[in-house]
């Protein structure tokens, strides 16, 4: 299985405009659930 050829167009659609702005809002989504310093971690 060639590797490349399953993450270039991954990485191609996140250099896009809006793969770029879909990937912050993911990225936004997941900070706001799950943050670093929550309760949670530190057990």
């Amino acid at each position: 299985m060639d590797l490349n050829a399953f993450l270039e167009p991954i990485t191609n659609f996140f250099a896009s405009e809006i793969g770029a702005t879909i990937s912050r809002v993911l990225h936004s989504i997941f900070q706001l659930l799950y943050p670093a310093n929550s309760e949670a971690a530190h057990k």
